[in-house]
């Protein structure tokens, strides 16, 4: 191996992971080898209940970026500077009574408690309950503080909609991103400093690991910010548009070990090097 202290961040879904479960041990497996010279960090949406998995499978000991980077934190060391970033529950109760018509359900978190509006169909998926404390029931109530964040699920066709009632509404303070799942929209409430880019300067400062050893992968409309902050941008080659339009370099799918195929390269362009 010839790669030293440098600072590698990687999303999960669709970039290390498939369906939610399935990983790709070829990349898993070389990431473990390079966590022993370098510094490995899981960037991804999820909750660390439903990451702990695959940071423990890579035997990591670095901080874990969750939720997007609304909440930075380091599992095993206690004195890391932990990072927490909220969204207003005032502003959080608006949005949902405003739009109460088109909104299937909305859950959100704090920490590893999950607080659902209502149950349906569409989002059992999304919850990863393993490890988390589930609440349903009208938000109003059930919801004790300020979220991370929220998951807003609608029907098609509500995109625009959504998009100018955040924009009207919150003026910048709170953010919205919208994708598409099995014929819902699924809409991310998120804190406008939450960016997995911010949470990843916040790792490199602590590791004073300087811009030109930072990698990132990623797939998503999530990663954007992360890939165009990286010195080496990595998006995976099925991955968001957006993404790929800024990304400086793209390789194959998780499910042909794009993360490995591109590592590899980079170490035996490393080795030519040297």
């Amino acid at each position: 191996m010839n790669l030293k202290n440098y600072l590698i961040a990687i999303d999960l879904d669709d970039t290390l992971v498939t369906n939610f479960d399935k990983y790709d041990e070829k990349s898993f497996s070389l990431l473990k080898k390079l966590s022993k010279d370098n510094y490995i960090v899981i960037a991804t949406g999820r909750p660390f209940r439903s990451s702990k998995y695959y940071y423990d499978l890579l035997k990591l000991n670095t901080p874990i970026i969750n939720y997007n980077g609304a909440l930075l934190h380091h599992p095993k060391d206690s004195t890391f500077p932990k990072k927490t970033l909220h969204i207003d529950k005032k502003l959080l109760l608006k949005f949902i009574n405003d739009n109460q018509e088109i909104i299937e359900t909305v859950f959100c978190e704090i920490g590893d408690n999950i607080y659902l509006h209502k149950n349906n169909e569409y989002v059992g998926p999304y919850l990863h309950t393993d490890g988390g404390n589930l609440t349903i029931g009208n938000l109003e109530k059930s919801l004790p503080g300020n979220p991370n964040g929220a998951i807003v699920f609608s029907k098609i066709g509500t995109e625009n909609h959504l998009i100018e009632y955040v924009e009207s509404e919150f003026k910048g303070n709170i953010k919205i991103r919208i994708w598409h799942a099995n014929e819902i929209v699924v809409s991310e409430l998120y804190n406008s400093l939450t960016t997995k880019a911010n949470a990843l300067k916040e790792v490199a400062k602590y590791y004073n690991v300087p811009k030109e050893k930072i990698i990132a992968f990623g797939d998503g409309h999530n990663d954007i910010e992360m890939i165009k902050y990286a010195h080496i941008g990595v998006a995976m080659e099925n991955g968001h548009p957006d993404l790929l339009k800024v990304a400086q370099f793209s390789t194959k799918s998780v499910k042909e070990s794009g993360v490995y195929h591109f590592l590899i390269d980079l170490l035996e362009k490393n080795q030519e090097k040297h």
